[in-house]
């Protein structure tokens, strides 16, 4: 079962970025812009809980990234800096200025790596939702969630039985069940990409690592982590508002991978009080 698409007031579109690229979003109000980015297989759709929120409020937009949801599914260039570019010729083409970048997961390395190639250039503030400077689990960096052994069993897997694969990573993704319909949706909008394509995707971005990014990372971010550790460990968030020159903590323990999702109300309230209580922009001076 589809995630039923009717809520009333957003506006769905696509914007060509060039080569041929479309990417599909969609966005509600008006004002300050407030872009969330979605994590690895996911789409604009899994912020159903902020988009009419924010939309109240901000201009808010989310978008699909190329490969996933129902932007251009290419096979070629899946990678996160060709993400990070596609994200900014999307800034540019519609225009926005000092945006709060809500990212998710994956979302958080395209926001990195923007920030690697063209500096903090239209980013006002930042939230990360559950993500580590890096997945990749080493002796240096021991608080990832996947050894390089697993990736390639997981690369594997989404090559040869998928479905099974997806079943399991969609259950580790909360702390709390989900009903049978959201499970069903989430489980459709991740499986959308061909094999080869969420295979190509899986493995960049598993190996990338940003610890040299978030150590002078200069833009104000939120830190929003799930207590649930299956994916990512509490101590990896520490460790980045601590090194981090701008950034705040807040746990919801009620949560796993997902907190915007499993706590949205909560969730909600902390982006909002978050960006009132910034500096005036550049915009609003």
């Amino acid at each position: 079962m589809k995630m039923q698409d009717t809520t009333p007031g957003i506006t769905r579109n696509t914007v060509d970025i060039g080569n041929g690229i479309q990417l599909y979003y969609e966005e509600k109000g008006s004002g300050q812009p407030v872009l969330f980015v979605h994590g690895l297989w996911g789409s604009c759709r899994f912020f159903n809980k902020q988009i009419p929120w924010f939309g109240e409020r901000y201009r808010a937009i989310a978008l699909d990234l190329r490969g996933h949801g129902r932007s251009s599914m290419t096979l070629y260039g899946q990678t996160v800096p060709t993400y990070a570019s596609d994200l900014r010729a999307f800034i540019k083409a519609l225009g926005l200025k000092d945006i709060i970048v809500v990212a998710w997961s994956m979302g958080n390395f395209v926001l990195w790596n923007y920030y690697e190639l063209f500096g903090g250039e239209n980013i006002r503030a930042a939230v990360d939702i559950d993500e580590s400077p890096t997945d990749l689990r080493s002796d240096d960096f021991p608080l990832g969630f996947i050894t390089f052994e697993e990736i390639y069993e997981w690369f594997f897997q989404i090559q040869t039985k998928r479905n099974e694969l997806m079943k399991d990573i969609v259950k580790m993704m909360f702390k709390h069940p989900l009903s049978d319909d959201d499970f069903r949706w989430m489980y459709d909008e991740m499986t959308r990409a061909p094999e080869l394509v969420a295979a190509a995707i899986f493995f960049d971005q598993s190996v990338r690592d940003y610890h040299h990014v978030i150590k002078g990372f200069p833009i104000p971010t939120l830190l929003c982590f799930g207590a649930d550790e299956r994916l990512q460990k509490l101590e990896a968030a520490r460790w980045i508002e601590k090194v981090m020159v701008n950034a705040r903590l807040e746990v919801f323990e009620e949560s796993g991978h997902c907190p915007f999702f499993e706590e949205p109300e909560r969730f909600n309230n902390l982006v909002n009080a978050f960006i009132q209580d910034l500096p005036l922009s550049k915009l609003e001076k």
